[in-house]
């Protein structure tokens, strides 16, 4: 089910009275299967997969907490869960790249593996994730095993978060489960504000760029460097509207239950460097790559040598994540490089001087290189192929011959990614806790929203970018 559909929109407020009226355990009954329908509504036949995955991970965190914290065979039970979900996510979203690549280097041309049609199914990347980090915090010591398998799966399942995340820790959930948060007048006007502004940054921002994102990244061959870099920009941004909208829904609609979720994105493009990037974009991801991979691996208490491999190892493991395909395998691999680079000139001592005496100079020249850092990297992220990214990339960079010599026909593009990039960074200024500090300012927020939605707003609105990650 979309959240941008009328389906859900008759959907959540059904779930939010029926949930009203009930208490404790039978309230917690509902709110599964309420979840179990939205997953449902999607594809029927994958709520079994859901539910294997949930079981597994239930009996094997019980397991561990059960035996001694010397006892071997706790750690056979995590090798158990992280088995089950990363096995189910490398065959529904691996087995064709990784047979694909197997083909490309074999030499014998008589023999090829054939490509499987297999349905990816959606959220999968994302309560894998979620699922996972529960069995291993309990292994670590860090949470207790919770013996209701109803909280259990109702954390896995929670429909706000379940199909494109925030990816919620499982003490951030049963915080909130075990002691739930009050909703007054005052939530559900700040939630309701949330959800609008997260269908603001979707159907009028997203889906707007969209039209100049499809049509760049189709028609790059016989685009100038400028028209490219256009497109490049506007996906930036749309990727970014997209999920922070996502993401507002989902943070807005779980409050309105009663449980508080974490921030995910912090204007991330307004940023000195690539690492400050990413301590605010998609801020549940990238902790738990950083919390479950780059630490486990040693992070950075160990040789620079070995700090560069494990930032390398985290990043490529953050490209695969995103995608079964090359380009998103050297996306991986190019913010892997960015980051090392970094922290090398970060050590050097024009850093440490131009960090000093550099000024708002200095300041305007780090931000406008990251935003160019970022931008090489996006046609890795979005194009069909490595090789369309690398063309792109190739024009974009004047290497090829017609990076300059086509003629800029697309003016009216340009001005549209200007006028959103101007009214999105507005909105990001002012947030929205400043947005409701009166009645008089949730009311000007509230109709210049609608007006959006109203003139702006796209009549077919996409699918959310993350469904199919």
């Amino acid at each position: 089910m979309l959240f941008n559909s009328l389906h859900f929109l008759l959907y959540l407020p059904i779930v939010l009275v029926i949930s009203n009226y009930l208490k404790d355990r039978n309230q917690k009954i509902f709110l599964l299967l309420a979840s179990f329908y939205f997953y449902m509504a999607w594809n029927i036949h994958f709520i079994w997969l859901l539910l294997f995955s949930i079981v597994i991970d239930y009996f094997a965190a019980i397991s561990i907490a059960r035996l001694e914290k010397t006892d071997k065979k706790r750690k056979y039970y995590l090798i158990l869960s992280l088995v089950t979900n990363l096995g189910f996510l490398s065959y529904f979203k691996y087995t064709n790249f990784f047979l694909g690549a197997v083909n490309d280097l074999n030499f014998i041309n008589s023999f090829r593996f054939v490509e499987y049609n297999i349905i990816l199914p959606v959220g999968i990347s994302f309560y894998t994730f979620q699922s996972m980090s529960y069995t291993i915090d309990v292994y670590r010591g860090a949470m207790e095993a919770k013996k209701s398998f109803i909280d259990f799966a109702l954390y896995v399942s929670f429909f706000p978060q379940l199909v494109a995340g925030p990816i919620v820790r499982a003490g951030t959930f049963f915080r909130d489960l075990e002691n739930r948060l009050i909703v007054n007048l005052e939530v559900i006007r700040y939630s309701f504000a949330q959800i609008l502004l997260g269908f603001t940054k979707k159907v009028v921002f997203a889906d707007n760029l969209a039209i100049v994102v499809d049509r760049v990244f189709t028609n790059y061959s016989s685009l100038n460097a400028i028209e490219i870099w256009t497109g490049v920009f506007a996906f930036m941004w749309q990727i970014y509207f997209d999920f922070a909208g996502y993401t507002d829904i989902a943070i807005g609609v779980a409050r309105l239950f009663g449980f508080q979720f974490d921030i995910n994105f912090h204007f991330p493009f307004n940023v000195t460097s690539i690492s400050q990037h990413w301590s605010r974009w998609h801020l549940s991801f990238s902790t738990w790559i950083r919390d479950y991979i780059f630490i486990p691996l040693g992070g950075s208490k160990v040789s620079r040598l070995r700090t560069h491999i494990n930032v390398f190892i985290t990043f490529l493991f953050a490209g695969i994540w995103h995608g079964a395909a090359y380009h998103f395998v050297v996306w991986g691999i190019w913010h892997s490089a960015m980051i090392s680079i970094e922290r090398e000139y970060a050590q050097t001592k024009l850093s440490k001087f131009l960090n000093e005496k550099g000024g708002m100079v200095y300041s305007l020249f780090c931000r406008i290189f990251t935003m160019i850092c970022l931008g090489i990297g996006l046609p890795l992220f979005r194009a069909k192929t490595l090789t369309d990214a690398f063309e792109m990339l190739k024009t974009m960079l004047l290497i090829n011959p017609n990076s300059i010599t086509s003629s800029f026909s697309n003016y009216g593009y340009f001005k549209l990614v200007a006028f959103l990039f101007i009214t999105g960074y507005i909105f990001e200024k002012y947030n929205l806790k400043r947005m409701l500090e009166s009645q008089r300012a949730f009311t000007v927020f509230i109709l210049v929203n609608v007006f959006m939605l109203l003139c702006y707003g796209v009549s077919e609105s996409q699918s959310f970018i993350y469904f199919a990650f």
